[in-house]
């Protein structure tokens, strides 16, 4: 479903990914965790191109793009037809403020597939529903929890009908009390097949859900296996001292 090769990233003098080999098949969850600056949100950014990476090969489903450095007519072409396959959740919501959460979810398909007004409308609601938010369609952001803003952020991803969701920390501007609710939308979608890449803090989370657990520092893989792989058995120095840390 992914397929990554040789993907660098620098700005600057900074390499923040030093040539990431990663492959990851249909259906899996893979949560990625590291020290800040360890380059896993960089990772997650260049894959649908909210960074663009200084080199490397990226697929994900049937399109492929390659960097080269020339961001030409084709390749634009390419990373739009990457894009509209990929779901992408922030750490901070970026919900329009002026719209409701129903037409929030609604303007992704519109804008990017066309799709008519109740046809998006039913879309829209359908999911709202399905992530516990269907008595909430009409309110606007600011009436709405951190926690409910991020499932209104999730569902607007999952109108757009994507193969892949990336997540980039999505709990992390969350409440403690707000966090549980957002993991359980998660948790669902990981049930039904969703291929899914999470970089998450939540170790906890990331126990129960992830397929295959990566470490990454110093923008390099560090090391990658099962949950029980890295949270019982750690390989390498490196990751040991980390989750000594953080768990």
């Amino acid at each position: 479903m992914i397929q990554i090769n040789n993907l660098k990233k620098s700005f600057g003098l900074n390499e923040v990914l030093k040539g990431i080999d990663l492959t990851i098949a249909k259906s899996e969850v893979v949560v990625i965790m590291g020290p800040s600056g360890s380059g896993k949100s960089t990772l997650l950014r260049c894959l649908n191109f909210l960074e663009e990476p200084s080199d490397g090969i990226i697929r994900i489903g049937e399109f492929q793009v390659d960097i080269d450095g020339k961001l030409d007519r084709r390749r634009k072409k390419e990373i739009r037809e990457l894009r509209k396959i990929t779901g992408f959740v922030f750490q901070s919501f970026n919900l329009f403020p002026h719209k409701t959460a129903i037409e929030n979810v609604m303007e992704g398909p519109i804008i990017i597939h066309g799709t008519k007004l109740d046809e998006a409308r039913n879309i829209a609601q359908d999911l709202l529903i399905k992530v516990g938010l269907g008595d909430r369609c009409n309110h606007y952001p600011a009436q709405l929890s951190g926690g409910q803003q991020q499932r209104v952020a999730i569902a607007r991803s999952l109108a757009l009908n994507p193969v892949v969701m990336l997540y980039d920390e999505p709990t992390s501007a969350l409440d403690p009390e707000l966090v549980k609710e957002v993991l359980q939308v998660i948790k669902d979608l990981a049930k039904e097949g969703m291929t899914m890449v999470i970089v998450t803090h939540e170790m906890n989370f990331a126990k129960e859900v992830a397929d295959r657990v990566i470490f990454m520092d110093n923008g390099v893989i560090v090391e990658q296996g099962t949950s029980d792989e890295i949270f019982l058995k750690p390989k390498e120095a490196r990751t040991r001292q980390f989750l000594s840390i953080v768990e």
